[in-house]
């Protein structure tokens, strides 16, 4: 983002960036750039806060009125993160084996019980919000389980949307279900924690278990392509100081 504000302003247009990490933003030096002492995904600050949210977007709209750069404004407010860490990480010891996988039908049907319970708050959500993020995928609500589902057994299943192979689209899939549910949650029972969001998720829910489940077919597969779906972070959090996933190459885990 940083090269694209030098280029944008190169060509004449005024840019303004926002960002959580200082050292990128003062090695990077873009024109103007604010500073947030936040949690990492929380570009706006505090979920449920509009008053809160566009205090953010106005400094970062003045910083438009300065003549040069680069100029890197500190936002007054922040947020703590807890244990010096910028977001939610599962537990080292939660890892599951393909043998937990079990009956396919059986976890499909668990996790498509609870969608259809979280669904009516999630309408509930997306009209008093008027927006969603979900929908990135392509795909319904209904169709994001099974479609995860379809890559339990070790194959990739074939994608249902055109022009768009199976692992990116699962990608968008994933995001899709975070968002379902974290969009249903946060406006439901007022949450303000991604400690707390993570945990349920990740550790709590059967969706979450669904993707555990994938995260352990991908490593024990041969299939290199399937390898991917852990290697390019596309599943479960994960921070592991001592070296990556057993049985992946994969360095941003």
């Amino acid at each position: 983002m940083c090269g694209l504000a030098h280029f944008f302003e190169s060509e004449g247009l005024s840019t303004v960036l926002v960002g959580f990490v200082r050292e990128h933003l003062e090695a990077m030096r873009p024109p103007r750039s604010l500073f947030l002492d936040f949690p990492m995904g929380r570009g706006m600050g505090k979920p449920n806060n509009p008053r809160f949210q566009k205090k953010v977007i106005r400094a970062a709209f003045e910083l438009l009125d300065t003549n040069g750069g680069p100029v890197i404004d500190d936002f007054p407010e922040i947020i703590p993160v807890r244990a010096g860490r910028m977001g939610y990480a599962l537990p080292p010891e939660l890892v599951l084996s393909v043998d937990d996988v079990g009956n396919l039908d059986v976890v499909l049907a668990e996790v498509r019980s609870e969608m259809e319970a979280l669904r009516p708050d999630y309408d509930v959500a997306v009209a008093a919000r008027g927006r969603t993020t979900v929908g990135a995928s392509g795909l319904a609500v209904e169709e994001l389980a099974p479609f995860v589902a379809g890559f339990l057994g070790g194959e990739i299943p074939q994608s249902p949307r055109k022009g768009m192979a199976a692992i990116p689209l699962l990608k968008l899939v994933v995001e899709d279900l975070e968002a379902y549910y974290t969009e249903t949650r946060t406006h439901r029972d007022r949450i303000d924690d991604l400690e707390l969001m993570g945990e349920w998720f990740w550790e709590e829910s059967k969706v979450g278990r669904l993707l555990l489940l994938l995260e352990a077919v991908s490593v024990a597969s041969d299939n290199k392509v399937m390898l991917q779906i852990v290697e390019m972070s596309l599943m479960a959090p994960r921070f592991w100081s001592e070296g990556p996933l057993p049985g992946t190459s994969a360095a941003g885990w």
